[in-house]
């Protein structure tokens, strides 16, 4: 199945994406019970050459939104287009074909790299799984990974072990450029790294990204290195998205309460701006996936829910041209209703 989506522009379209995890009950006879909806109509695209940011507290749905979209989890429901191809249409085989053009940085640098391995075997694995070259011809292109990521060539025999942290989120870098690949979802591969370190990654990743045209998909919890390395920002809360934007409307005017609560939250370096700056503080946790509120999700924490959040779902639409909202205080076309003195941009 192909896109009506003709425009060359837009890499991956993502189309009412829904993942939900069945809860069972039950030992002989197990029944469903219900569902955790960890990703729930979801929408975005995603342009050829650019980086989509997403954001949101753990547990939203974003490492499974990036899952899904590269069909490693099997949606409930939904499209995800890539090059006008709907993936969640393949099967296996054709899947297996456009493999090596989506590949994936998991954040964990250590449970993601086989200890038993050599640095050279690691990164030059999809080469011998896709039978891409001689094993010259795979030993040549690893020392060239090796040195676009700022790895030493003589440490490809060495184990993952004898690693630092950002050497081998490095390792894990050249291991998703080995098959030329287009388009990349990295899943938080800064979380657990030092401060300084995760700049390096960061910058690391716009440099190969200018070099080699790549399009990320960019999954972080720290909104700084998202504003830094991120050409639109997506902020997800309970599966579904609650804004997008360019990173500059984003954080210099958020039309959603939540993205100014999570703007809120960062602290400013300026001592005199920090003290003026009024907070936008949510109380009480997250709602369970699994047992939604009704109407707006957001609603039970929301310091400026109204009544109509309670019974309906809030449109996600477009409030001002390339920037999307779902909220029912900016259901104006002149703007937000929201106050804009609750929150400064960092």
């Amino acid at each position: 199945m192909t896109s009506n989506n003709t425009n060359n522009d837009t890499l991956v379209r993502v189309q009412n994406l829904k993942k939900y995890f069945p809860i069972n009950r039950g030992i002989i006879f197990s029944r469903q019970v219900g569902a955790v909806k960890a990703v729930d109509d979801v929408s975005f695209n995603i342009k050829r050459g650019e980086t989509l940011g997403v954001v949101g507290e753990s547990g939203c749905g974003k490492s499974t939104t990036g899952r899904v979209i590269l069909q490693l989890q099997t949606p409930t429901a939904g499209h995800v287009f890539f090059e006008d191809v709907d993936l969640t249409t393949l099967g296996t085989p054709e899947l297996r074909t456009l493999r090596p053009k989506m590949q994936m940085i998991f954040q964990d640098s250590v449970a993601s790299l086989n200890p038993r391995h050599s640095v050279g075997k690691i990164i030059g694995e999809p080469l011998l799984i896709h039978n891409v070259g001689t094993p010259r011809q795979i030993h040549d292109r690893v020392v060239e990974l090796m040195e676009l990521v700022g790895l030493k060539t003589n440490w490809i025999k060495r184990f993952p072990h004898e690693f630092s942290g950002g050497q081998r989120q490095r390792i894990n870098i050249a291991r998703a450029l080995a098959l030329n690949p287009s388009f990349i979802v990295c899943d938080e591969p800064i979380s657990a790294l030092d401060v300084s370190i995760q700049a390096q990654v960061v910058n690391l990743l716009k440099d190969l990204q200018s070099q080699l045209g790549l399009t990320y998909l960019f999954i972080a919890h720290d909104l700084s290195m998202v504003r830094h390395i991120s050409d639109r920002v997506a902020v997800m809360y309970l599966g579904k998205v609650m804004e997008l934007a360019d990173r500059t409307a984003l954080f210099q005017d958020p039309l959603h309460p939540y993205t100014q609560s999570l703007i809120s939250a960062v602290p400013v370096p300026l001592p005199k701006k920090e003290r003026r700056r009024q907070r936008f503080i949510l109380k009480g946790d997250p709602p369970s996936p699994s047992n939604p509120p009704p109407g707006c999700v957001f609603h039970t924490r929301c310091p400026l829910a109204e009544k109509i959040c309670q019974t309906t779902v809030p449109e996600f639409k477009e409030v001002r041209p390339g920037h999307y909202a779902a909220c029912h205080l900016t259901d104006t076309p002149e703007g937000s209703k929201i106050p804009k003195t609750t929150v400064l941009a960092p």
